[in-house]
């Protein structure tokens, strides 16, 4: 556009639209570049809002493991085993066969224990500054792994000493349920600190990722609090019942467990007194609704993600296969290539319900088996037999709690509080996941059995149809798109009060309006082929249809045969595998597009 009675209009509605952005995000930035302003919003607005959790989703994904999960499960069991250090204090760890009365400790066991429960506690604190960035990672990560090691050395040491030291000859005794808590939290103990050196290592000497805990996510790192918050709660309503009830401690420790796990085993520990039945109802339902956040917590942030390195695993194995059987490409956008995407990631889509569904099915049966061995072994004495052990297992992972079945052991009731606490969630988890697969299993019957192939097709090829990825930030999600499709509006009316509603410039802001409102109303939209040829055709790229035509006067071929490196339906910066949704990755190039449009309209000063 070189006329020059336009230029001081277009100029107007050029700056209208870039002082919308730079208000918008003038809380986030403190200043824009002149020449790059308008840009650097757009990227910035498109990307998603927190950049630690794409730190995370895009490292490679062997070390996923060491880069995110085993910090997250450092950070979820620390605070149990903490709790149980407290248990491992709470008793002697003696007492007489007979009569089960307690026999005392020596006064530097009480004094080593204490020393072990103290550095436990500051490691657990160090972790969680780490978590949020209030102490570096150089200088938390040793610390913390050092002070675990040496908690669990210093209860290595009193245990090994049991059958010496702390051996009774005159006297017939056994070990109390303080001492098997204390022989888990030691366990505890080493294993977490190991996690920690694994990733530091990964960090460190493989270089796999930065040295920080800039992987875990916010709701990630907000896990390790709510697991604190449920020890706590649990810690604090076994004492309560203890007291009223005029049980032991760990005795109110092992009913708080099934209680809140909702197992109820019936006769066990029923509570008895009036205080203690009043007391019930509220302890139930604080006690249910948390352990209810910490399942979907982990759901949703373990397995969740976990599910994504599957698909992103088998994307990008499917992809290598299509590239090889394809020939040399050439500039143009084909829609060959794009029914190859459709068809990768509907097969990693699969792989990963699968793939989650198979995960959780093995660690329900290892628990149920490697449990009901444990408890054959601790159960003994009351002539429990595998069978026997298995059933009680069974019953107690799907929360029924017949109470047929009861630990009666000191070292079974410990060992089913640890257990139970993994078992019910991965329960939970693994129904979830059945239900996910199920539920696809009836929707692709009914509707195959029930609709006609081109109604089938239509259904589908829908702009409304949708996969929505489960943790999207909605809210993050909504107001990114309220101020993108602000813009487009501010452009598509400057356009039409110049009287350009058809110019190139108003069509794309029309399209960039559309776009914002999918993405607010859905950022997992899946678009038809349709869409995708007028988008491109927006962005001067050359589809099939094209045949080499230009579409404008700055579409090029040149162009495109620049893009085509980044730019391809199976490219590393293509839709498929840009960190973006659909919706967001062309809201993206439409964006800098419009950019490009509306400077080559501006005069040049």
């Amino acid at each position: 556009m070189n006329d020059p009675a336009l230029e001081e209009p277009i100029q107007d509605s050029y700056k209208r639209a870039e002082h919308k952005i730079k208000r918008t995000l003038s809380g986030r930035r403190q200043s824009l570049d002149a020449g790059d302003g308008v840009r650097a919003a757009f990227r910035k607005e498109l990307q998603q809002d927190e950049e630690e959790e794409e730190v995370g989703f895009f490292q490679p994904k062997r070390w996923w493991f060491t880069s995110t999960a085993f910090p997250l499960v450092a950070g979820t069991f620390g605070p149990l085993a903490n709790f149980f250090s407290i248990c491992a204090l709470s008793q002697t760890w003696r007492q007489l066969t007979q009569d089960g009365s307690r026999i005392p400790d020596p006064r530097w066991l009480d004094a080593v224990m204490s020393v072990s429960l103290a550095c436990s506690l500051i490691a657990n604190a160090v972790l969680l500054a780490n978590f949020g960035h209030a102490l570096r990672y150089s200088i938390a990560q040793p610390v913390t792994i050092c002070l675990w090691y040496l908690a669990a050395i210093l209860i290595i040491i009193p245990l090994g000493l049991t059958h010496k030291t702390l051996h009774l000859s005159h006297v017939s005794y056994q070990f109390t349920q303080a001492y098997y808590y204390a022989l888990i939290s030691g366990t505890i103990y080493i294993i977490l600190p190991s996690l920690l050196v694994a990733n530091a290592a990964g960090a460190y000497i493989f270089e796999a990722y930065p040295p920080s805990f800039n992987a875990l996510t916010v709701p990630q790192r907000t896990l390790m609090l709510q697991s604190i918050i449920y020890f706590m709660y649990l810690a604090g309503g076994a004492a309560v019942f203890a007291h009223v009830e005029g049980w032991n401690y760990l005795d109110g420790v092992y009913w708080a467990d099934y209680t809140l796990l909702t197992i109820g085993l019936g006769s066990d520990f029923p509570p008895q007194t009036h205080a203690g039945k009043g007391l019930l109802i509220p302890f139930a339902v604080g006690g249910i609704t948390l352990i209810g956040l910490v399942i979907g917590s982990i759901r949703g942030l373990v397995l969740e993600r976990g599910q994504v390195k599957v698909a992103r695993r088998t994307v990008e194995q499917e992809r290598r296969k299509w590239i090889a059987r394809m020939d040399e490409p050439d500039t143009r956008w084909k829609k060959e290539e794009w029914d190859i995407m459709r068809r990768i990631q509907s097969r990693a889509a699969t792989m990963k319900k699968y793939t989650s569904l198979g995960s959780s099915l093995l660690a329900f049966l290892l628990l149920w088996f490697f449990g009901a061995l444990v408890f054959w072994f601790s159960e003994a004495p009351q002539n429990w037999t595998y069978f026997g052990s298995l059933y009680f297992s069974y019953s107690s992972l799907l929360t029924i709690g017949y109470g047929d079945f009861l630990p009666q052991s000191n070292s079974g009731k410990p060992f089913f509080v640890v257990w139970s606490l993994m078992a019910v969630p991965t329960v939970t988890i693994l129904i979830s996941n059945f239900g996910d697969v199920l539920v696809d299993w009836i929707r692709n019957g009914l509707i195959l059995g029930m609709i006609e192939p081109a109604a089938l097709q239509k259904h589908w090829g829908s702009r409304t149809k949708a996969k929505m990825a489960a943790g999207s930030d909605m809210d993050d999600v909504q107001r990114m798109d309220s101020d993108v499709e602000h813009l487009g509006h501010a452009v598509e009316h400057a356009e039409e009060e110049l009287g350009r509603e058809s110019g190139l410039s108003s069509r794309i802001a029309k399209e960039i309006s559309r776009l914002a409102q999918d993405g607010a109303r859905n950022p997992k939209t899946e678009y038809p082929w349709e869409d995708w040829e007028s988008w491109l055709t927006l962005l001067g790229e050359r589809t099939d249809s094209e045949r080499g035509r230009s579409v404008d006067s700055s579409g090029d071929s040149a162009r495109s045969k620049e893009k085509r490196g980044e730019w391809t339906w199976l490219g590393d910066e293509g839709p498929l595998f840009s960190e973006l949704s659909e919706t967001q990755w062309i809201l993206r190039k439409l964006c800098e597009r419009l950019e490009e449009v509306l400077k080559q309209e501006l005069p040049r000063q």
